[in-house]
């Protein structure tokens, strides 16, 4: 990548990770989660948490993505197809242990077992 796509994608990304620690402390110090951790306190953070996970998580997957359909472009045409059959595998994969590593994440802030 050039100097300016790192540095728009670099900037996006730290601007969203950002927003995301200060909003959700934020949210924790309102809610009383420091203070007693109740079913009460954890629900407005989970409704700001879950969401921004997900973005953050497609987000990556973006940039992942980017990166390696810009190598394959500048291969030869066999090895082109391969690396992007091999992008697609690794976002299905990622796809599919970020779908679990969500339902952990939303099971620490909604305690939804019985």
């Amino acid at each position: 990548m050039n100097h300016k796509e790192k540095k728009w994608i670099g900037g996006i990304g730290g601007l969203l990770a950002l927003i995301f620690i200060v909003v959700s402390q934020i949210i924790k110090f309102q809610s009383g989660f420091f203070g007693a951790r109740s079913f009460e306190a954890s629900e407005p953070v989970g409704q700001w948490v879950v969401p921004c996970f997900i973005v953050l998580g497609l987000y990556l997957l973006g940039m992942i993505n980017y990166r390696w359909l810009k190598a394959a472009w500048k291969k030869q045409s066999w090895l082109r197809w391969a690396l992007i059959s091999l992008d697609i595998l690794f976002s299905f994969i990622y796809l599919w242990f970020g779908g679990l590593v969500l339902f952990v994440v939303a099971f620490t802030y909604f305690p939804f077992a019985p």
